[in-house]
């Protein structure tokens, strides 16, 4: 318990770097990716965003994550709430003002990237049928299965309970998997031209990627369903072509454990995903739990939820040869002792660096006992929930780190990069090039002479 955690405590396997692929991270306390709501409602970059995560770079973490980008056209019509958008160059401007603020505050950036919610996506118009694995499986929530924290709402308040049952969905074909897959490479190179160190392929919690997974989202009889080894298709496909896209990037991906349902993905078959993606060049795995909204006692961990995780991911430890990360440990004293037993690599901090921004630093100066520690009171996603961007009880700047001069950028730092690496020093292959030509060929002379001033 974080009671246990005393003043000035020697926690030298929690703050001792680790490489993941070719980037290094300075200790092992990162941001978790979660859709914090901050971004405007066409996908934009806000200045309250960009200062959000210039504070948790700020605080110290190795790496600051954002929340899913929707990275396809497609995927940006069906959301839940605001997600970041970036499937066309538009968006790089935003994200590079992003990127800039996370290395001025001397962290790594990740871009967490998705291809889609599938079922679990929303449009403005709730006739349209969503796109997923299949048709007619609009997602249903039980009161059992959410949050302890969140059933008062969900009781009270009609509105609360709007989105505990999903929209139709229809089945994607083929050719739209096919096309959907090529667009989210082309996006994951413009995220790497925006100045993101690491692309996370975003598999967990029910998302698109997850329910081609599943058996119980998953009842397609074609080349993407019906036996495992279809159902790893789309997810595979997806790891391949990222890591072809976007050669010489750090590229992982992250996975739900298990999904805690009767009839669904066992923790078995997830390590069997993970070796897969492994295989396939993921330079890291990182967990989460659970199958979704459905199963959201999960997704947004209560705490006794979360007290399994370091022994779930031991086992996936044991399988691996590459890192892997977990979420939801905030005893920073029990951390260190998992990881220098080799339960896991590194410590995803969501919720907790939403209450206090500086528990890295704290960490590392020893004043752990200066800790503000997050209640799971859910009061921020109580706020997500209504629509309002989040807030919470512990943390008076949390929501308002626009206004606060600290987490404002300065003149560029001896460490950060001018050009980021993904413009010019990384090979990325051109996805769209026509199909007449094999390769886009570099013209070393012109066919018209110059007959302009002055010596060529």
């Amino acid at each position: 318990m974080a009671k246990q955690a005393t003043k000035n405590a020697n926690l030298k396997h929690l703050l001792s770097p680790i490489k993941i692929g070719p980037v290094e991270l300075k200790n092992r306390m990162v941001l978790a990716p979660m859709n914090e709501t901050f971004s405007g409602h066409d996908g934009q970059a806000t200045e309250q965003m960009v200062s959000y995560f210039g504070a948790r770079a700020k605080g110290g973490a190795a790496w600051v994550s954002t929340g899913a980008i929707m990275g396809t056209r497609l995927s940006s019509k069906f959301v839940w709430g605001r997600n970041i958008y970036l499937f066309h160059e538009g968006h790089i401007q935003g994200l590079n003002l992003l990127t800039d603020r996370i290395h001025y505050f001397d962290s790594l950036a990740t871009a967490q990237m998705t291809i889609g919610f599938g079922r679990q996506g929303h449009s403005y118009d709730h006739t349209l049928k969503v796109p997923a694995p299949s048709a007619g499986l609009p997602y249903e929530i039980a009161m059992e299965k959410i949050p302890k924290t969140l059933e008062g709402l969900a009781r009270i308040v009609e509105m609360g309970r709007l989105f505990m049952v999903g929209q139709m969905t229809r089945e994607m074909t083929i050719e739209e998997i096919r096309s959907e897959q090529k667009e989210f490479a082309r996006s994951c190179q413009l995220a790497v031209i925006a100045g993101f160190d690491v692309i996370e392929i975003h598999g967990p919690h029910g998302y698109l990627e997850h329910q081609f997974l599943s058996p119980l989202t998953n009842k397609r009889t074609d080349l993407y369903g019906g036996e495992w080894r279809n159902r790893k298709r789309f997810l595979n496909e997806i790891m391949e072509q990222i890591r072809y896209a976007c050669p010489g990037v750090a590229v992982g991906v992250r996975i739900s454990n298990q999904e805690y349902m009767e009839g669904g993905l066992t923790i078995e078959e997830m390590i069997d995903v993970a070796k897969d993606l492994e295989a396939r060049g993921a330079d890291y795995i990182s967990l989460s739990a659970g199958g979704g909204y459905e199963e959201s006692g999960h997704l947004i961990t209560d705490k006794d939820r979360a007290e399994h995780l370091p022994e779930s991911a031991a086992k996936f430890k044991k399988a691996l040869k590459v890192p892997v990360i977990i979420a939801s440990q905030h005893d920073p004293v029990k951390s260190d002792k998992d990881i220098a037993s080799g339960k896991y690599d590194i410590n995803a901090l969501g919720r907790q660096l939403f209450c206090d921004p500086e528990y890295p630093n704290k960490v590392a100066s020893g004043d752990i006992d200066k800790i503000k520690y997050c209640t799971y009171c859910n009061t921020c996603v109580l706020r997500c929930l209504s629509g309002a961007p989040p807030a919470c009880p512990r943390n008076p700047i949390f929501g308002r780190e626009y206004a606060m001069d600290e987490y404002k950028i300065g003149p560029r730092q001896k460490h950060e990069d001018v050009i980021p690496k993904g413009i010019i020093s990384l090979p990325m292959p051109a996805l769209e090039r026509p199909w007449w030509k094999p390769e886009l060929p570099v013209l070393e002379k012109c066919w018209r002479k110059f007959t302009g001033p002055g010596p060529r």
